[in-house]
């Protein structure tokens, strides 16, 4: 598959690119991201040139996986990223990740939503995915808050399914389908 960049009015989602190792260092090290995310720690320019030139290039070639570098339409810097990965059989399952500096603006759902629309799109032009799934540990409200804002599904919590870190942490899935209505956010379970 070849890589395509997506665009909103505020965003550029495109391929992220050795120049971007520095961004990518910046924002794998937040303590948020190290909290909820299974990158490498301590996590460095050779962890991200690996992460850009190998997961990410072999990804697209292979059809397995979309990573998008999120950047504002008006300072290409790279604030994090959106990705579809495990893409196989109609199905993937969406990540995201963002520095600091480009939280609180509504990027992440901005990006979430841009990224759906192109994966459930008929082929060639997109994907033609069924089934979009999300998961992340119970406590990272911020994640599950985006999912639920871009019209996820709740689908349940499996207790202590993740091991992260050296601790086990329950785990909240979510998911979306192609011919679901989001218009508007879920209603989740509030504990």
């Amino acid at each position: 598959m070849h890589p395509v960049t997506l665009r909103t009015d505020r965003l550029v989602l495109s391929v992220p690119v050795d120049a971007d190792a520095d961004d990518v260092v910046a924002y794998a090290n937040d303590p948020d991201v190290v909290a909820f995310t299974p990158v490498p720690v301590p996590y460095g320019h050779a962890e991200a040139r690996h992460w850009i030139r190998e997961v990410v290039a072999a990804g697209w070639r292979d059809g397995t996986r979309t990573e998008f570098g999120l950047r504002r339409a008006d300072d290409l810097r790279l604030l994090g990223t959106v990705g579809l990965f495990g893409i196989a059989d109609g199905a993937a399952e969406i990540g995201y990740a963002l520095h600091p500096d480009g939280r609180g603006h509504g990027f992440v759902a901005e990006a979430v939503e841009r990224v759906l629309r192109w994966a459930f799109a008929a082929s060639p032009t997109g994907l033609a995915l069924e089934r979009v799934q999300w998961r992340a540990i119970a406590t990272n409200a911020a994640s599950a808050a985006t999912a639920q804002r871009v019209g996820l599904r709740y689908e349940g919590r499996a207790r202590s399914a993740v091991l992260h870190r050296g601790a086990r942490h329950d785990q909240l899935l979510a998911a979306v389908l192609r011919d679901d209505d989001r218009s508007g956010p879920q209603v989740w379970p509030t504990a």
